[in-house]
């Protein structure tokens, strides 16, 4: 606690700024030390910090310079959410990278994803939607090792939801079964799809479903599993299920790949290459808190073991987090010592749309927690900061931040445990605050009020990290870049 009030007594007593009010005095993509060009972007929180957002956006930008990017996706399936805005038109992505709206972009949908073919197919025909019938002008690769996410786990997950506590603050996507069948060393990928017996695989593996599910009292066939339209159906009998495959599959088919050698040229070259992860460092299966903790790996070095090794993650330019810059949004059935107030939640939910992009749930919203998020960039190797939602504040409401834990009036760290952060009483500070709406107008740093200058030397300094864009509004335009 006494660092982080170190940190504001020099910033909002004696006026230190620590250069947030000036571009950085290198470029940070042109390190000699690292591999140029290169930038991976995790969540730093929670979850649904606009990671995407930021990701296209720095995909536009590298366009602008050079006629193509490699945009890769590593982690996570179905349950990850992040709209992006095209023209006067909103998106949300699942599975697809943020890039996929792009000409000149190459999409990566990487070796340690889920993917689930059937949503995967009408995510693409949603973008084709969008882009009034033509096709994706990005082209979209498939790693051929990726693993299947199928109609089987999400049966699976739901029974386990309806029999086990521990799986209510699972999506629903089946995502944690996916993942466990690497765990049990039988996991269908998408070469299985494309084989020729694959009819043969898809049997055994629903069978094994159905052994499980059985076990729990339920027959597979009626349990009923989400789309990505927002519909429920059975997952069906075994023809069902490999008649709804069969169709996927042959849409799919001309996207699948082994991306090994194309990610090694890339990497050798100087195309800039942008890693986009899913969820966030607080969702981490090491970091996390159970049972709000998905199963894939949300830090940097999952995109070292995705690529085969290809990519070094220790050799990126940039390695950024993501967090909302004002508050932290939470779904799950967590219990975070830093809850806000039900009526400035209610509040901030409405105009910041705080709502899952693919569950639709309702986000639970805390103030800024800096024990928490000190923890977690030391944990995931954080170097730079992107903030999203700094216009997400109100004249005559102070910025609230949590600086300390105490537990029996002693100050304690931060520990990724429920039954540890049951016990702990967040300690604040409140911080002057700012007109959102004015601040939305901003174009470069010097249009930014004093005020919100201060927060974020106190943030990033608090954090020991550099700032390299805020976003101000949902636009792409709606931008401050420190590069």
């Amino acid at each position: 606690m006494n660092n982080f009030l170190k940190i504001k007594k020099a910033v909002y007593e004696d006026g230190k700024l620590f250069g947030v009010d000036q571009k950085l005095t290198e470029n940070p993509f042109l390190r000699s030390d690292r591999r140029a060009n290169s930038i991976a972007v995790l969540g730093g929180a929670l979850g649904d910090e606009g990671k995407g957002r930021i990701t296209d956006e720095l995909t536009s930008l590298f366009l602008k310079e050079q006629k193509e990017v490699l945009h890769y996706r590593d982690n996570g399936g179905a349950n990850a959410g992040h709209t992006i805005a095209f023209g006067n038109k909103k998106i949300a992505l699942h599975q697809l990278g943020s890039g996929i709206l792009q000409k000149g972009c190459t999409v990566v949908l990487g070796k340690e994803m889920v993917l689930h073919p059937q949503d995967l197919v009408l995510e693409i025909k949603e973008v084709e939607k969008v882009l009034d019938g033509q096709p994706m002008p990005s082209k979209l690769l498939i790693d051929e090792m990726a693993l299947l996410c199928l109609d089987t786990h999400r049966a699976f997950e739901a029974v386990l939801k309806m029999k086990a506590d521990g799986s209510k603050a699972a999506t629903g996507r089946g995502i944690s079964p996916a993942y466990a069948d690497v765990l049990y060393r039988n996991p269908l990928r998408m070469r299985d799809l494309m084989a020729k017996d694959w009819q043969k695989r898809a049997q055994v593996h629903y069978e094994y479903y159905k052994m499980l599910c059985s076990g729990f009292g339920f027959e597979i066939a009626e349990v009923k599993v989400p789309r990505l339209d927002g519909s429920a159906v059975a997952t069906g009998s075994f023809a069902d299920f490999v008649a709804n495959l069969k169709e996927a599959k042959a849409i799919l088919k001309p996207f699948i790949k082994d991306v090994t050698k194309v990610i090694s040229k890339t990497w050798a070259s100087s195309v800039p290459m942008v890693f986009e992860k899913a969820q966030a460092l607080g969702l981490d299966i090491r970091y996390g808190v159970y049972p709000d903790i998905t199963a894939s790996n949300c830090a940097f070095d999952g995109i070292f073991s995705s690529t085969e090794g290809i990519v070094d993650d220790r050799l990126l330019a940039v390695k950024a987090a993501t967090i909302k810059a004002t508050y932290t949004s939470s779904v799950g059935t967590r219990n975070l010592p830093t809850m806000m107030e039900k009526k400035l939640a209610e509040r901030i939910r409405e105009d910041a749309n705080e709502y899952g992009a693919t569950t639709k749930r309702p986000r639970d919203l805390a103030y800024i927690d800096l024990p928490m998020l000190t923890y977690l960039f030391k944990v995931g190797r954080v170097e730079y900061l992107t903030l999203t939602h700094l216009d997400i504040s109100y004249p005559k409401v102070p910025i609230k931040v949590c600086v300390a834990y105490e537990i029996d009036g002693k100050e304690v760290g931060y520990r990724p445990d429920q039954e540890y952060l049951n016990k702990v009483t967040a300690k604040y500070v409140e911080l002057p605050t700012f007109d959102g709406i004015a601040l939305a107008k901003a174009k470069k740093m010097s249009d930014l009020p004093k005020e919100a200058l201060q927060y974020l030397a106190f943030l990033s300094q608090s954090l020991q990290v550099k700032l390299l864009m805020v976003s101000v509004g949902p636009k792409r335009d709606q931008t401050i870049k420190y590069y």
